[in-house]
């Protein structure tokens, strides 16, 4: 009897070692599936890195060009406004001169106004004593004559030099002014770039310590579980050693397979403008309150603190509004291009999806609103409306435009 309990005895104890041991069996592998899965993961991130800097390098270009274009400019504002002063001092001489003749002529005015009388030149010429005195006076009428002439001539040469100065100055001043203005948008163009590239490579180095720091916690993780079972079979082995008896045990396990499916929607375009007003109403309630999350946006946590990018923002605010442009991990400005039909750029209308060439063709993506202005979420704003007339968005817009809700 005694023998009997004992038997039963050490086979419940090797039935639970048995089971504790294939429950760390199960343990251990999903801890390595997520290790493996998290290793993808990485080398992903490390893939998405290559094709950044590439991104990053077209960047690079472009703000080398955008720095020369400006170069450019000052350079030709600066030879401009030398330009324009040394008119200013040739338009003072002129004035000068114009000042010193009219002062003569109204001197030379006042004294034959003083005098009394005025003497034509024929009548100097009749009142001659003698041919010779006739031939003096003939030529110093001629002098008087031809300085006269040559005061009024030179007088109307340099009023008109001073009208075409003044024209002349007027279009250099205008010439700066709009150079000033180009200066000003090139600026802005160069910020966009600047902050495109600054997000992005502040979202990869973040991506890349955030996935290397969850695989150090699952490395850690799968060495102590398995720690923990070659423990339980080193302590099930002794337990066998020392049993007077051994008795085999059966052990079976079932698993469960899931599968897990997603069902994609039977059409992208939806009916009705109800969806477009929901998604602008959405995206509108955020404006001037959402920083710019380059890779934002997909995750539960990212959404609840409204963090997005341009791709997220419009798959959340047309998800807000009732329709599917996409998974929350899936979308961006690739999969969003796809989304509807195309539609004209001479045709787009409200809730049209527009699409900019930035970093990449179709880098950008935001949500029309009519009268030339967009909805959005960019790297130098976060979430705000624009106008497709500013100079950045304007070069940048190729009429690339989405229809997803008729």
């Amino acid at each position: 009897m005694r023998k009997r309990l004992l038997t039963l005895g050490l086979a419940s104890v090797i039935g639970t070692s048995a089971l504790f041991s294939t429950q760390n069996v199960f343990a251990s592998e999903n801890v390595n599936q997520q290790i493996r899965a998290k290793k993808q993961e990485i080398s992903d991130l490390k893939q998405n890195e290559i094709n950044m800097l590439a991104d990053m390098k077209q960047i690079d270009a472009k703000v080398a060009q955008t720095n020369a274009e400006m170069n450019k400019t000052k350079a030709e504002v600066a030879d401009t406004k030398k330009e324009s002063e040394q008119l200013k001092v040739k338009i003072a001489d002129t004035k000068k001169r114009i000042d010193e003749r009219n002062k003569l002529l109204q001197k030379r005015a006042r004294a034959i106004q003083e005098s009394g009388s005025v003497v034509s030149y024929l009548d100097v010429l009749l009142e001659s004593e003698s041919f010779g005195d006739f031939v003096d006076r003939a030529m110093a009428v001629s002098t008087i004559v031809n300085a006269d002439q040559k005061i009024l001539d030179e007088q109307k040469k340099d009023k008109e030099s001073l009208e075409q100065s003044k024209k002349e100055l007027a279009s250099k001043l205008e010439k700066v002014q709009k150079d000033l203005d180009d200066l000003k948008d090139l600026k802005e163009e160069l910020q966009y770039q600047i902050d495109d590239k600054n997000s992005i490579l502040a979202k990869i180095k973040e991506e890349q310590k955030n996935a290397s720091s969850e695989l150090g916690n699952l490395e850690d993780q799968a060495a102590a579980e398995k720690a923990a079972a070659e423990k339980a079979a080193q302590e099930k082995a002794a337990a066998a050693s020392t049993s007077e008896t051994t008795s085999g045990t059966k052990s079976s396990s079932s698993s469960t397979n899931h599968t897990s499916t997603y069902t994609a929607p039977s059409s992208t375009v939806k009916l009705g403008s109800g969806g477009i007003e929901a998604a602008i109403s959405a995206g509108s309630s955020i404006v001037g309150r959402s920083p710019y999350n380059w890779g934002g946006g997909r995750s539960s946590s990212d959404i609840a603190r409204r963090s997005f990018d341009c791709s997220s923002f419009v798959r959340w605010a047309y998800a807000e509004g009732g329709v599917n442009l996409g998974p929350v991990s899936g979308t961006n400005t690739d999969t969003l291009v796809g989304q509807g039909r195309a539609v004209s750029s001479s045709e787009m209308k409200r809730g049209d999806l527009i699409f900019f060439d930035t970093y990449k063709t179709n880098g950008h993506v935001g949500i029309y609103l009519g009268n030339g202005q967009f909805l959005n979420d960019n790297s130098s704003h976060g979430v705000s409306i624009d106008s497709l007339s500013n100079s950045y968005w304007k070069k940048a817009f190729k009429g690339v435009v989405r229809r997803v809700v008729e």
